[in-house]
């Protein structure tokens, strides 16, 4: 008891959906986001993405953003904001993304938790740990 066999285990990639993923999903505007969505497991969002999905869909009623809401909580998980993640997300915002604070916030969730950000948003388009889906 309490021997390693030697086999190393395997942790399964954690992929963390940017708002700008959803967005051109409820749009139809990406197949690949599409595919992440629907095709993936092991996903999670940033409690941001709730907040800028809110805001971006709150013109068309309280209805809209509540099944919009649902549909993202359905199969991704909500990583709350934090302290360590809002200071990371501070020190990122000047030295490693050039958004504003959601998109470090995002980042910073994806580095504290080891996930990969998939994202067609510009900011991360040449980040590591980024799966850039967008069009080039």
């Amino acid at each position: 008891m309490g021997r390693s066999s030697g086999k190393r285990r395997m942790i399964p990639i954690a992929y963390l959906l940017d708002t700008w993923v959803w967005i051109a999903h409820f749009e139809g505007k990406s197949q690949k986001a599409r595919h992440y969505i629907e095709g993936m497991e092991n996903l999670c969002v940033s409690a941001i993405t709730i907040a800028e999905v809110s805001q971006k869909y709150s013109s068309h009623g309280g209805n809209m953003v509540e099944s919009r809401i649902n549909d993202i909580l359905r199969g991704s998980p909500m990583i709350p904001v934090d302290r360590k993640i809002a200071t990371l997300a501070g020190m990122l915002r000047h030295t490693e993304i050039q958004g504003g604070i959601a998109d470090a916030i995002i980042l910073a969730t994806a580095r504290i938790g080891h996930h990969t950000i998939v994202t067609g948003d510009q900011h991360f388009q040449n980040l590591p740990d980024v799966v850039f889906i967008g069009d080039t």
